[in-house]
């Protein structure tokens, strides 16, 4: 009898950056249990998203292919390769997603061999996806760049596809709304308590208004084009009040005590309004992850999938809608002073110089909140004599940037900060392993294939990382639009090449909306920088030819961009660079 594959648990985390695990060198204690799983474990020592958020880097995570290709990371997995749940389910695997990435679901293309697909994420977020997909194409429109015909055959599909979309989540949560307010009691998603029958009708009215007249539609409603202020536009606007109305007591009671406790207490009153988190905390998470280990009947082997929030913005560590009395412990262990007010992370960015330590504490704690949530797991599946057969695999998705460049989050900026991020895989079975060689989250299935004992799926581009070609690899490319969705014919496009030495940023041109980036290319030693500060461009540099022909070859790849546009940037480098790509006899004139 054949011996039976290994089981796959995947634990991700968002916008967790390597260089705040103490599993990559950090010297404070945040990743305890993963330091622990690196003893059996191949651990990457230098893995890279090739894209710095979430829509990009699932792209690459789950279908290992590149952000920009097949048309951009717009419509994720649709289009694409197998994803590595498909493939796994067709290799004869059991899917469970426990979906709190609410960039990876059947909305996006990711449902396809996932037997049980539990939704985590908010109703707020659905029209939130569909405004990052379409707010430049609404803001170019605004501007007279496209035409109405233009912006109708961008917007139109992702509007209708919106609302397909938003009746389904609301069917889905009437179906599943008792079993969650018993799992995540405490959780944003539970204490909405929108009354989904109702949020249907209201959806069904918009989406029939129009299809009756599209473009009067988006003039009323969506133009000018949402910003910052969407929620109190559009649909959520109206459905806010499609609640429970023992809930609108509840919170307007809560609101009139909060207000007291302000006059004395601001820091408290400002945790308490966000005592519900906008994700599923990762305690909470890690009990459902227990909960479908212990129900598991063993016939088929298991690939379960769950995707850690604590580490995006706001960062707040702990279980439940007192999380904020939890956080000293956390910061105490850390070595950070109790007293640290924890509702400074519900701006956007520290407002005061003196709150930039602070800032950083806390994210520092909710690492160490996920990293304990893991370890909790880990215990289950020892308890449950799973640990051998199971292979667990853990990444994040991209990195963070806390003030090193002005910046704060995760705002499409292809530092160092921003794309590298801790990856590893581990059994009991397994050997010590440390992979220097340059990775990216393009080799995380292909590795979790090759563990297991299947082969790639067909189209994926990267590699195990065992694979003794990704020891050699020169560097790897990162490519993305500034803020928002992929228009490439309108937006700028920018690249970073990452070697063993050095990082390389070329923008095609500073993007309007970027208000971070200095205008030119940017070049930087990242063994003697390696917070990237010093900027060493300089065009007659002897690294600068070698790496604008790659990102040269690069851009020839990608058939939204023609080839004119390429030599316009690079002259005779991008004219050789196409003829290598199309392989054509002689190099175009420029």
């Amino acid at each position: 009898m054949a011996e039976k594959p290994l089981n796959v648990l995947l634990l991700t985390v968002d916008a967790l950056r390597a260089d705040r695990t103490s599993l990559n060198g950090y010297d404070r204690p945040t990743t305890p249990t993963l330091e622990k799983l690196a003893k059996n474990a191949i651990v990457c020592d230098r893995a890279f998203s090739l894209g710095p958020f979430t829509q990009s880097a699932a792209v690459q995570m789950f279908t290992s292919t590149r952000p920009l290709s097949y048309g951009g990371y717009d419509q994720g997995a649709i289009g694409r390769p197998s994803s590595l749940f498909k493939h796994l389910k067709e290799a004869g695997y059991e899917t469970t997603n426990l979906v709190s990435m609410h960039w990876v679901n059947r909305y996006s293309g990711y449902g396809d061999g996932v037997d049980n697909e539990i939704h985590l994420f908010t109703l707020n977020t659905l029209p939130g996806i569909a405004l990052a997909m379409v707010r430049n194409t609404l803001k170019s429109y605004e501007g007279g760049e496209l035409t109405d015909e233009e912006m109708l055959s961008i917007a139109e599909p992702i509007l209708m596809k919106f609302f397909a979309d938003a009746l389904d989540y609301c069917e889905n949560m009437i179906r599943r709304e008792h079993e969650l307010a018993i799992e995540f009691p405490d959780s944003a998603l539970v204490n909405g308590h929108y009354d989904y029958a109702r949020v249907s009708k209201l959806i069904a009215r918009h989406r029939n208004e129009f299809v009756a007249d599209n473009l009067g539609y988006i003039r009323k409603h969506l133009i000018p084009a949402p910003d910052e202020d969407w929620m109190i536009r559009w649909l959520p606007r109206e459905w806010r009040y499609y609640r429970k109305k023992s809930k609108l007591i509840a919170q307007g009671l809560h609101d009139l005590g909060n207000r007291a406790i302000g006059l004395f207490n601001p820091p408290l009153a400002q945790a308490r309004r966000q005592r519900f988190k906008v994700y599923a905390d990762s305690p909470s998470l890690a009990d459902k992850v227990i909960s479908i280990l212990e129900s598991h009947k063993g016939e088929k082997p298991f690939c379960l999938w769950a995707h850690f929030y604590d580490t995006h913005m706001p960062y707040v560590s702990g279980r439940g809608r007192y999380w904020y009395r939890q956080t000293p412990d956390y910061l105490e262990k850390l070595g950070y002073p109790r007293d640290l007010d924890p509702a400074i992370a519900f701006t956007n960015k520290p407002l005061r110089e003196e709150d930039w330590e602070s800032w950083s504490a806390l994210y520092d704690a909710a690492v160490l909140t996920i990293d304990e949530a893991i370890g909790r797991i880990i215990d289950a599946l020892d308890r449950l004599d799973l640990r051998d057969s199971t292979l667990v695999a853990i990444a994040g998705d991209h990195g963070e940037e806390l003030g090193e460049h002005g910046d704060f989050g995760h705002f499409f900026l292809l530092y160092d900060h921003n794309t590298r991020m801790p990856m590893m895989f581990h059994n009991p079975g397994m050997k010590k392993q440390r992979i220097e060689g340059l990775t990216t989250i393009l080799d995380f299935p292909a590795t979790v294939a090759d563990l297991v004992g299947i082969d790639r799926a067909p189209g994926w581009e990267g590699l195990s990382v065992t694979d003794p070609s990704v020891a050699d690899r020169p560097q790897v490319i990162c490519e993305t639009f500034y803020g928002g969705n992929c228009l490439f014919e309108q937006r700028p496009l920018y690249f970073g090449m990452r070697s063993k030495s050095h990082l390389y940023l070329w923008k095609e041109y500073l993007d309007p909306a970027d208000g971070y980036s200095p205008p030119g290319p940017e070049l930087y030693d990242s063994i003697k920088d390696p917070s990237q500060q010093d900027n060493l461009y300089r065009p007659d540099h002897p690294l600068v030819p070698q790496f604008n022909a790659i990102i040269a070859e690069r851009m020839a790849e990608i058939p939204e961009i023609t080839d004119q546009r390429i030599i316009d940037c690079f002259g005779a480098i991008g004219s050789e660079a196409i003829t290598r790509v199309r392989n054509i006899p002689e190099a175009m004139e420029s």
